[in-house]
């Protein structure tokens, strides 16, 4: 990958624009490619890597995005935003909210051959807070561009928001029948449920552990793991104010302007 190349990936990142010429791209040819693609964004943050997300993690979420099952991302520092805070829309192209189980991990988890138990998995995470994801795509077509292209545009990586309070004693909550309400504007808009996450938010959790694995990346202590859109992504424009009600693990919200 040149590093003409390479730097029009992470200028569209940085400056937030469209590419407007997908032709003048080396497009990668497969995932391991456009994962390398992705580890630019991390290198080019000032802060360390503050995480990971899953997108289309839902039957929803891979309907939205064109493809036909779940990819890994990064989350960069830069883009975090803390409960209560504004997220700028005006160069977002999707214009959608998702409502997201976040993940704060215990330990460092190396990568090995066998693949990890949700047991283990579950072993080595701290707590579970709420999350909104604004996501975003730096292609004006990108239901239509593949798995392998997405990867390279960061998962459709875009804004984030957390709750400001995570849970340590989450183990006996069945997140699997786990609901949550969505809210714009003071009216109730969506509501999911934790089963549409992968049929389970531990199980997402723990397909992105084992693809992280096979690529040889270690997900470090301390880093959040966003597991996927519980709702169907929610429409939204500048002015909308969306809290995401998740009862007993509590709530999030955001001011897009």
């Amino acid at each position: 990958m040149s590093e003409d190349n390479l730097s029009k990936y992470l200028a569209a990142w940085d400056k937030r624009f469209i590419h407007k010429n997908i032709n003048s791209l080396k497009v990668p040819q497969d995932k391991i490619e456009a994962y390398k693609i992705q580890e630019d964004y991390e290198k080019y943050s000032d802060s360390d890597l503050f995480g990971w997300k899953i997108a289309a993690s839902s039957i929803e979420g891979q309907k939205d995005i064109g493809v036909d099952g779940p990819i890994a991302g990064r989350l960069i520092k830069e883009r975090y935003k803390e409960t209560g805070n504004s997220v700028p829309l005006d160069k977002n192209q999707m214009k959608t909210v998702e409502a997201e189980f976040a993940f704060k991990l215990l330990n460092d988890i190396f990568p090995r051959s066998d693949k990890y138990s949700t047991d283990e998995v579950l072993e080595s995470i701290h707590s579970v807070g709420p999350a909104i994801e604004i996501p975003d795509s730096r292609f004006s077509n990108f239901k239509n561009i593949g798995a392998n292209l997405l990867i390279a545009d960061n998962a459709c990586a875009g804004d984030f928001v957390l709750s400001d309070v995570f849970i340590t004693d989450f183990k006996s909550i069945d997140l699997k029948s786990f609901k949550v309400s969505c809210y714009k504007n003071n009216e109730l808009a969506e509501r999911g449920i934790g089963s549409n996450v992968l049929g389970d938010p531990i199980i997402a959790l723990t397909w992105i552990i084992n693809e992280l694995s096979s690529l040889s990346i270690t997900p470090k202590k301390n880093q959040i793991i966003m597991t996927g859109t519980c709702i169907k992504p929610l429409p939204v424009q500048a002015g909308d104010n969306i809290v995401m009600d998740f009862y007993d693990l509590g709530s999030v919200e955001c001011m897009l302007v």
